[in-house]
């Protein structure tokens, strides 16, 4: 076993929360009504000894309207960190009685594979029949779920197969998907690529020695790469890329096609022949998933990690379809409490076309707050498989809601997703369809606008991605189109407006200025965490060190400081390069700075493992018209 108790680790508590009293295991008069789905007639027909596979949601929960409140909080650090910690407590406290007994169960092996979540309080385990009456009879327990394996059938590339992939054009030639959004555009005209936007994808793996992503791929920044140890106390050993959900270690491999598929249409660069990604400087966080025994609680397990440990979009081209019975109670809290972290929420809408309404978007697509993607081809036209709407919730309690006729109104938006150039796992491209290939063509999108404005959650990043969209069929929104097809340039357009855009400022030499950092930003570790910036005048330099305390201004040496107000201007102490010309490059270790070794005060936050640290590299440039140099953001974790 490669991970620790997820409900154990090291949480760095912002906000003082409410503790709550255990339930006792009192028996209820009617356990049968919370063996939901076919799972009372699964555990009838089951042998006494098999392992059943089950979803256990616990009664107490968060209430929903205490957390749709933190929505308003200024700052999307403080909003996820109150999320958190408070779905942790709740889970924490209400689930150790269960849980005890369940570790018990395992031990007699009359259980096995037992997972608690707290993304929503709901533990996943694999027992005996007698065992899941047991657990019904408990006063703690809401209801049980049958969560069987599903294989690749959740899934969304369509089930046809494509033609053959054409000859690979020179120059990372754009794919007629992103020459449609107008993704290149933006790259060009704008300067907007995705840079600093973490983007957790939950499919099957990813190859990370495609030479299109390799150097997209995110980096655990707390995490030391095989040691066995669980450096940054998350639960997880060693997932320095993300982690696999089927078989719970680190090996994010794709052994599949379709998760280097999707992550290459959200970032894949064109270095081999074909530019495949909308946001070609975004990372990939590797969420790995493969229903072929893991079931719904991997997906929910996933969409925790990624909320947990910075991703800021999570997008899944996957999903169950409604005959297949998922937990739709289950799907909608887990994607409103991602939401309310500050995560954006993207999944397909399901290749069932649009025969059977309100039943053809498959689940979590049909979660009212999701961003659900229908497909079109190049010329905008609707793809034949690609789920219509609308949707309803007026038998899923405790919601009840969107009673059809006339329903919800479904997918959101649609993407390209017919024959979609992008990754074949390790090397070159091959074309594929469905609702799984219009997905990350707008989770890149919403890439593009959170750097664009980094300060957008979720629902403005919906709001800009359905206001800028290209209508399609009838005027307005409608169930086949959403609110038209993703404009990737009108939407960034949009978004730079709001004056939230940390852009580099060129310098005389007709270059911008770069910033990178490498090695461990650890506050016990005295040096080997290094801030660079190159195409700097190599004199007058300064680093801005800043955190999301605090209100966006603009320093009195020019240039925009995103997210929050200077805490800390630190000299650097390490230059080479020509005073007054473009040539310099200009590095500070900051966890020396942070221990003092370099002089002046540091600031206390640079100590305190958790804070998310922001800089921005600053310096006079006498040849430039505005006298000034600044680098764009970079932002990095303080780890333990």
């Amino acid at each position: 076993m490669s991970r620790t108790h997820p409900l154990s680790s090291r949480t760095n508590v912002l906000i003082v929360l409410a503790t709550f009293a255990l339930h006792s295991p009192v028996p209820a008069q009617e356990p049968t009504p919370k063996l939901h789905a076919d799972l009372g007639r699964v555990l009838a027909e089951a042998p006494p000894g098999e392992l059943v596979p089950i979803t256990i949601v616990m009664e107490e929960q968060v209430p929903r309207e205490e957390l749709r409140q933190v929505a308003s909080a200024p700052s999307k650090a403080d909003r996820r960190a109150y999320v958190t910690i408070r779905l942790k407590d709740v889970a924490r406290s209400s689930q150790a009685d269960l849980l005890a007994y369940l570790e018990a169960k395992v031990a007699s092996g009359e259980a096995s594979r037992l997972r608690p979540l707290w993304i929503h309080n709901v533990l996943a385990v694999q027992v005996v029949p007698a065992v899941a009456l047991e657990i019904a009879d408990r006063q703690d327990v809401a209801y049980l779920h049958h969560d069987p394996p599903r294989g690749s059938e959740v899934l969304v590339s369509a089930p046809a197969p494509a033609p053959a992939p054409p000859a690979a054009p020179a120059g990372g030639s754009p794919t007629c998907g992103l020459n449609l959004i107008g993704a290149p555009q933006v790259w060009s005209q704008l300067g907007v690529t995705g840079k600093g936007v973490v983007v957790g994808m939950i499919d099957t793996g990813l190859c990370k020695t495609h030479s299109d992503i390799t150097g997209q791929v995110w980096n655990n920044p707390c995490e030391i790469a095989n040691n066995g140890i669980d450096d940054d106390q998350n639960g997880y050993v060693d997932d320095i890329r993300g982690w696999n959900f089927r078989n719970d270690n680190k090996n994010t491999n794709d052994d599949s096609g379709h998760g280097s598929h999707t992550s290459g249409t959200v970032a894949g660069d064109g270095t081999a022949g074909i530019q495949s990604g909308v946001a070609p400087d975004a990372r990939i966080m590797v969420l790995k998933f493969w229903n072929d025994f893991a079931g719904e609680q991997s997906v929910w397990e996933a969409m925790q990690y990624g909320v947990d440990n910075g991703a800021d979009i999570l997008s899944a081209s996957l999903g169950w379809p409604h005959s297949f019975s998922p937990d739709r109670a289950t799907w909608r809290a887990v994607c409103e409490n991602s939401i309310a972290a500050g995560v954006v929420v993207v999944y397909a809408a399901g290749n069932e076309g649009c025969g059977g309404p309100p039943d053809d978007v498959r689940t979590p697509g049909d979660v009212p707050d999701v961003i659900c993607v229908g497909a079109v081809d190049c010329s905008d036209v609707l793809a034949s498989f690609s789920s219509c709407g609308p949707v309803t919730w007026q038998n899923v309690p405790p919601y009840n809601d969107h009673p059809y006729p006339p329903g919800l109104t479904k997918p959101n938006v649609s993407g390209p997703g017919v024959d979609t150039d992008s990754h074949d796992l390790c090397a070159g491209y091959f074309p594929a369809s469905g609702t799984s290939m219009a997905t990350p063509h707008v989770a890149g999108t919403a890439a593009l606008l959170l750097q664009a404005d980094p300060t957008l959650d979720h629902f403005g990043v919906r709001a800009i991605l359905e206001l800028t969209a290209v209508d399609l069929g009838v005027p307005g929104l409608d169930n086949q189109f959403g609110s038209g097809r993703i404009d990737a340039l009108a939407a960034v357009t949009s978004a730079v407006t709001n004056g939230n855009y940390c852009q580099a400022k060129m310098n005389s030499c007709g270059a911008l200025p770069e910033i990178s950092a490498k090695g461990y930003p650890s506050a016990t570790e005295t040096s080997g965490f290094r801030v660079k910036a190159t195409n700097m005048a190599a004199r007058q330099v300064a680093l801005l060190v800043y955190t999301d305390q605090g209100i966006a201004n603009t320093p009195f040496f020019g240039g925009h400081l995103c997210l929050a107000s200077i805490s800390r201007s630190v000299p650097v102490m390490d230059t080479t390069g020509t005073p007054g010309l473009c040539d310099g490059t200009v590095r500070i270790d900051m966890n020396a700075f942070r221990s003092g070794a370099l002089g002046g005060f540091p600031e206390g936050f640079l100590s305190v493992p958790g804070t998310t640290v922001h800089c921005q590299f600053w310096g006079r440039d006498p040849a430039n018209s505005f006298g000034i140099l600044l680098t764009a953001g970079l932002k990095y974790t303080v780890c333990p």
